[in-house]
């Protein structure tokens, strides 16, 4: 769970969503409306903790990986999976000089650092208004610069 301190918000990563809505569907004190919306997000939640990650893909994580000392949401590219099946995640950044410009969102860029996340650490990308989906233009660059084929 991020809170972020500024806005007063709480973001749950889809794991600890997952656990919630699953405990939902277990529990008889629930409507039956609600237990139908716990099992429509329980599909979209499972459909982004199974993603094999094979290709660039745009995901929200807790900025303190990337070494900002308070939690906040941080947008970030996975460009590749390890051995252990954790994340390499570059952060993606408002716009500078450096590294690759995205296509569709041009007031941001992903840079070049790569770091290491566990899939646990996965938020949805919905949380950052505007953040726009990565090309085939951006995942051709990204392939190329990070040698993912």
């Amino acid at each position: 769970m991020i809170w972020n301190k500024q806005t007063g918000k709480k973001y749950y990563s889809v794991q600890e969503k997952i656990k919630h809505y699953s405990s939902m569907l277990e529990r008889k004190d629930i409507s039956l409306d609600k237990k139908k919306l716990a099992k429509q997000r329980l599909i979209e939640l499972k459909a982004i903790d199974n993603c094999l990650y094979d290709e660039p893909t745009m995901i929200i994580t807790d900025d303190k990986y990337f070494g900002n000392p308070s939690s906040k949401l941080r947008a970030c590219v996975v460009v590749g999976v390890d051995n252990k099946q954790q994340l390499l995640a570059c952060p993606v950044r408002k716009r500078t000089i450096k590294t690759v410009i995205l296509e569709n969102d041009t007031d941001r860029q992903m840079d070049s650092t790569v770091k290491i996340l566990k899939r646990k650490d996965v938020y949805e990308t919905k949380n950052i208004s505007g953040l726009a989906s990565l090309t085939s233009g951006d995942k051709k660059k990204i392939k190329a610069i990070h040698g993912k084929k």
